[in-house]
C-alpha cells in the first residue's frame, strides 16, 4: 500500500524531529545550551603509555587526546543536525563535503577552563564550547546548510478574512507564552509555530539562510519580562498564549485567530522576517 505525500511528509516529519531532540541524549558528554547559545562537549583522554615514566609528556599527551574526543563529538553533533534536516528538503547536499568543511571550523572551538588530569588513572578531561548560531563558524552554519538553497516561501494568511486589524502597532518582535500548556517547551534549532488547525505560520521555509545562521529562529526565555525576551523580542513585542505544545513539546500552538493576530501583524512590522521570536517557557 502506498502512503500518500502528505501522510509520508508527515511521518518523516515526525521521525526528523525525534532525532533533532534525541541527539544530545544519545551523545554522552554533549550538552546544548540554548540560553547561552552554544553547544558543549566534554571530552577525556589518557596519556601514552610510552609517556608514563615522563609525568610532563604524559599529561600533554592526555590533554590532547581528550581534545580530540571533545572535537570528535562536535563533529558527530554537527553531523547528525545537517543529516536530519537535509532530509527536511528536497535539494540534495552533499554531507560529507559539509563535515569536512566543519571538522576545520571545530578546531577553534573554545577550550573552557583548563584540563582536569584524575591522577588515579591517568585521565584528563577538558570542556569545548562552540556557537550554536553567529553566522560563520557556528553549528547552524553547517546544519541549517540543507535549506540554503531552497526558495524562500512567504508567510501565510491570516485564516480569517475579517480578523480585526492589529496594525500600526509597531510591534518590535513575538513572544509566545507556552508557560499555560503544562509542559515545558523542548529547545530545538528549527522550531515551527503552528495554528489551532495545524497549519505552519512560522518555520525556517519562511526566512534566509544568511539571517537563520546569525541569530537562529528564535531564543527560549524562562518569562515575557526578562532580558533574553526584552534583548530578542524589543520594547513592544505581540505576546500571545499557546494553547499546547505538538511534536513532542517542540513547536507552540497558538489558536487561530491570534495566529491570525501575528500574520496580520507581521504584514506590517516584519517582526517575523526578523526572526525576533521569544519562546517564554
Amino acid at each position: 500500500m502506498k502512503l500518500s505525500k502528505k501522510l509520508l511528509a508527515c511521518l518523516t516529519a515526525a521521525m526528523l524531529m525525534m532525532a533533532m531532540l534525541t541527539v544530545a541524549l544519545a551523545q554522552e558528554g554533549v550538552e546544548e545550551d540554548f540560553m547561552e547559545g552554544v553547544v558543549r562537549v566534554t571530552g577525556e583522554g589518557v596519556g601514552k603509555a610510552a609517556y608514563k615514566g615522563n609525568p610532563g609528556k604524559f599529561r600533554l599527551s592526555a590533554s590532547k587526546a581528550a581534545r580530540m574526543d571533545a572535537q570528535a563529538k562536535l563533529v558527530e553533533y554537527i553531523g547528525v543536525q545537517v543529516k536530519t534536516n537535509a532530509a527536511m528538503t528536497d535539494h540534495e547536499v552533499d554531507v560529507y563535503q559539509v563535515m569536512t568543511s566543519a571538522q576545520g571550523t571545530i578546531r577553534n572551538a573554545k577550550e573552557i577552563g583548563s584540563p582536569q588530569y584524575n591522577p588515579t588513572d591517568g585521565t584528563c578531561t577538558v570542556v569545548m564550547v562552540m556557537p550554536l548560531y553567529g553566522g560563520r563558524g557556528s553549528v547552524a552554519e553547517f546544519a541549517y546548510m540543507p535549506f540554503k538553497d531552497e526558495p524562500k516561501v512567504s508567510f501565510p494568511q491570516p485564516v480569517n478574512a475579517n480578523q480585526p486589524t492589529v496594525a500600526n502597532k509597531n510591534y518590535t518582535g513575538l513572544i509566545i507564552d507556552c508557560s499555560g500548556t503544562g509542559k515545558q517547551i523542548n529547545c530545538v534549532m528549527s522550531p515551527v509555530i503552528k495554528n489551532g488547525n495545524g497549519q505552519e505560520i512560522y518555520g525556517h521555509k519562511n526566512l534566509d539562510y544568511d539571517k537563520i545562521i546569525v541569530q537562529g529562529m528564535a531564543s527560549y526565555a524562562n518569562s515575557t519580562n526578562d532580558q533574553i525576551s526584552q534583548s530578542r523580542a524589543g520594547s513592544n513585542p505581540l505576546i500571545v498564549k499557546a494553547i499546547r505544545l505538538d511534536d513532542l513539546d517542540a513547536n507552540p500552538v497558538v489558536s487561530v485567530e491570534d495566529a491570525d493576530k501575528i500574520l496580520a501583524a507581521n504584514q506590517h512590522d516584519g517582526f517575523l522576517d526578523r526572526c525576533a521570536v521569544v519562546f517564554a517557557k
